[in-house]
């Protein structure tokens, strides 16, 4: 069977419990929670990336391999600590993330130590810019796509900006424009494609990310309550609308909503065109109204039950 191999951070989420700064632990990290969805879902989830030996990657360890995660490419490093995560919530149920993550375990992933072998055609290859900044982590990233590319694997970029990770905003922004060029299905926010475009006006955004996304088929804008819409380079376009239900915490939603894609395409309910993938952006939406209504990212991941109770309950 194909896989969805992810690359990148798994760190730890310190969730507020509501009392003035006491919080509580939460798996986390973008590549890992994709990996967590597609694994509840059924598919198969594979975790590219290094975790430590202290207290937080064995914590992270255990999680992921609780929910199904194919850890057999997780590399082990005592060298090196796990990036936290300190993360506050708005009245809304959004997020501000406080990081603790100076040569941490995943920021040292280094391209030796990625398998050859690790990538069949039929695969499919995520990433997000978290492990983008200067590091063995960026190289390691490249060499992953570059085996991607030669076994004719869709590459997949959920771009994630988390700015307080750079040492400024522009090299954030030109990094993220590199590895556009190397996507066939890329994800953004509103705000991120306001952000990489300079563009206000949503459809001159679109193109000009295709521009930058110059192999891309699909591209993704998620609205958060608004919900999402998918466009191909011909401006062709399909709208899904939010699931309407009570936001506990947004953390994760957007790992859900690419995690749910990348499953419908990689076990081909789904292709990278806008009318191979509409049902599919549905699925996503139901997906991330399981996620929003619950704490934590990895753990708030759902099932194929999941979706199909909250389809019944909002019909």
């Amino acid at each position: 069977m194909s896989k969805v191999v992810c690359i990148g951070e798994s760190l730890i989420d310190f969730m507020p419990t509501g009392e003035e700064l006491t919080f509580v632990a939460k798996a986390g990290g973008a590549p890992s929670n994709v990996c967590a969805c597609i694994s509840k879902l059924g598919g198969t989830g594979c975790y590219l990336g290094k975790l430590s030996e202290d207290i937080f990657s064995r914590f992270l360890l255990k999680n992921m391999q609780k929910w199904g995660v194919n850890t057999d490419y997780t590399i082990i490093d005592k060298n090196y600590q796990t990036a936290l995560a300190f993360v506050s919530l708005d009245e809304n149920g959004d997020r501000e993330f406080n990081f603790y993550r100076k040569q941490s375990c995943d920021l040292m992933l280094d391209k030796s130590e990625i398998p050859d072998n690790i990538l069949q055609k039929g695969d499919i290859l995520h990433f997000c810019s978290v492990g983008l900044v200067e590091s063995p982590s960026k190289y390691a990233h490249l060499k992953a796509i570059d085996l991607a590319k030669q076994n004719n694997c869709i590459v997949s970029f959920d771009v994630n900006v988390r700015e307080r990770l750079w040492d400024n905003i522009d090299n954030c922004v030109n990094t993220i424009k590199e590895f556009l060029a190397f996507a066939d299905i890329v994800k953004v926010t509103d705000e991120e494609l306001v952000l990489l475009t300079k563009q206000t006006d949503e459809t001159k955004g679109v193109k000009q990310l295709f521009e930058l996304a110059k192999n891309s088929k699909l591209l993704v804008l998620t609205k958060g309550s608004e919900g999402a819409v998918v466009y191909d380079r011909n401006g062709n376009n399909y709208f899904s609308k939010a699931a309407n239900v009570n936001v506990v915490d947004t953390t994760g939603a957007g790992d859900c909503f690419i995690g749910c894609l990348l499953y419908k395409i990689n076990c081909g309910d789904a292709c990278l065109t806008v009318d191979g993938i509409k049902d599919a952006m549905d699925f996503a939406s139901l997906g991330c109204g399981v996620v929003i209504g619950k704490k934590g990212a990895i753990e708030s991941m759902p099932t194929q039950e999941d979706i199909k109770n909250l389809k019944n309950k909002l019909a």
